[in-house]
């Protein structure tokens, strides 16, 4: 294995979010201009770039798969009601939640749970077009 800085290692740590085909073909580029712009004793990577590396890779990757997925658009009968039940159910638990005033951080899971899961429903609901 080959010796890297601490400073680069985390910076390859944070490059992790990216999909693993866009790291093998620029991986050490990316590195490279992050540790040219980094200071003499720097040794953990600023804020910002965090920041800037976690939400372009996340984007990136979230970007590189395909919702909904091409079995579940040809499953479109059964996973359909399946997405529209699973929402349900995530509305039904808030409602639990909420009632017992604990939905305060469930709520900041659930709803973009049942939204999403609301849109995939959307997307494969029968007799739609493909996309």
């Amino acid at each position: 294995m080959t010796d890297h800085s601490p400073l680069e290692r985390r910076y390859r740590r944070w490059l992790a979010l990216y999909p693993k085909s866009f790291r093998a073909e620029h991986e050490d580029e990316m590195v490279a201009v992050l540790m040219q712009g980094a200071g003499p004793d720097q040794t953990h990577p600023r804020l910002s770039e965090a920041v800037d590396l976690a939400r372009h890779g996340l984007r990136r990757r979230a970007s590189a798969r395909r919702f909904p997925s091409r079995w579940e658009r040809q499953h479109a009968n059964v996973m359909f009601p399946v997405r529209i039940l699973i929402a349900l159910w995530l509305c039904f638990i808030s409602a639990v939640l909420i009632g017992f005033h604990r939905a305060e951080l469930w709520l900041l899971l659930t709803v973009p749970a049942i939204l999403l899961h609301l849109y995939i429903a959307y997307r494969i609901r029968p007799g739609a077009a493909p996309r």
